[in-house]
């Protein structure tokens, strides 16, 4: 490996690194007083825009970065089944949850709607960015088995939901490691983050269509 090349790998593991601590520590950054006193968006949207500018600009310096790090197209034909799967599965965790643990459906209030679309579009787009395409598409360049890096990608996104450990809410704690595993899975296969992208986001859709005029009233 010449020296641009290590230059280049170096650059791509810092760049790496720095985004898993930025999934850490998301919260607190767009909750800091350089935001306080803005506008209410400006906040989260530096925050998201700052994620798909670093990952791009890993996908920019290593070679064949965008097949590396699983943001090509896919195959359509076969991601579509996958994509379908994914939302049955949201939709169904989504009835469950809210009969499960308030005994009825309360969906969002229409007026928090747009805002909820858009925040979980955003989120799903940022962490498969980051933990299904950066960081397991890193793993594997270094060459970890297939099955560890998935599992190791799905543990550390699990841990990055830093609110649900001081909430003790081991159902959500669980379920985003398990939805962080699923979702590696499905990259892997299909070699595109797309399904992913879309499975996260019905996954949040679902919870706000069936519970979500309860979640932020009290703890789960």
């Amino acid at each position: 490996m010449s020296f641009f090349d290590s230059l280049r790998l170096a650059i791509a593991l810092g760049l790496t690194l720095f985004l898993v601590l930025l999934r850490f520590d998301s919260e607190r950054i767009t909750r800091s007083d350089y935001f306080r006193y803005r506008t209410p968006w400006m906040g989260p949207v530096s925050y998201y825009i700052l994620v798909i500018v670093f990952a791009v600009g890993i996908a920019f310096i290593l070679p064949s970065g965008r097949d590396q790090l699983f943001l090509t197209g896919g195959e359509t034909d076969e991601m579509l089944p996958i994509m379908a799967l994914f939302v049955g599965v949201a939709l169904l965790n989504g009835v469950a949850l809210a009969f499960l643990r308030y005994g009825s459906i309360l969906p969002l209030p229409l007026e928090l709607l747009p805002s909820r679309v858009l925040g979980a579009a955003a989120n799903a787009v940022s962490e498969e960015l980051q933990f299904r395409s950066i960081v397991l598409g890193m793993l594997l360049f270094a060459g970890l088995d297939v099955g560890w890096a998935i599992a190791v990608q799905a543990i550390v996104s699990g841990l990055a939901h830093r609110r649900l450990w001081h909430d003790r809410d081991w159902y959500f704690l669980a379920a985003s490691v398990l939805l962080g595993w699923a979702a590696g899975v499905v990259t892997v296969e299909t070699g595109s983050i797309i399904p992913a992208i879309v499975g996260h986001f019905a996954v949040s859709m679902a919870l706000f269509a069936f519970a979500g005029g309860r979640l932020r009233q009290r703890p789960i």
